[in-house]
């Protein structure tokens, strides 16, 4: 079957016009960018100034375990990247044999902390998964290089955290 040149052109015309108008092609979320999953990942580092243990078994998973006197936050640093394609924060926490520890969770811009009124208070004995929106910790739409989970006034006891990654 032979396709004159006139309708082949046509119909390459048609086809491209058809996805170059394509509003309707539904929008692809950004694959996960993952920060720690039983040991940091995608080039994260560990800048904590609390006492923070990387991959400590526990059960199945590897998870960090953080503890630390008043404002001492696990500190994970990144070379600068864009949160725009994300919108959420998620990851696995669980308060240690204690729990009730309250921490703060801050962005970084430039190497300094975004402030926010962002906090979290953990439960005992339970790993628990957590989703905070990026705008609650005015981390939308910004160029950053870490994120602090910062304790309060007081020290803290133990707590573990797990699969932090930006959605």
């Amino acid at each position: 079957m032979l396709i004159s040149r006139r309708s082949l052109i046509a119909s390459t015309a048609a086809f491209a016009g058809t996805w170059a108008g394509a509003s309707a092609l539904p929008a692809f979320a950004a694959e996960p960018f993952v920060v720690y999953d039983d040991e940091l990942k995608n080039g994260w580092q560990n800048w904590s100034w609390a006492k923070a243990e990387l991959s400590v078994p526990a059960g199945g998973a590897k998870p960090i375990k953080v503890e630390g006197e008043p404002w001492s936050a696990l500190a994970l640093r990144h070379d600068p990247f864009s949160t725009a394609p994300y919108t959420k924060l998620t990851f696995f926490i669980n308060g240690g044999v204690e729990g009730g520890q309250t921490l703060a969770i801050k962005a970084l811009v430039d190497g300094n902390a975004v402030e926010s009124n962002c906090q979290i208070t953990l439960k005992a004995k339970s790993w628990q998964p957590a989703s905070i929106l990026l705008k609650d910790f005015a981390a939308d739409n910004k160029t950053i290089n870490g994120i602090w989970f910062q304790g309060q006034a007081t020290a803290y006891p133990a707590y573990y955290i797990t699969k932090i990654q930006f959605e």
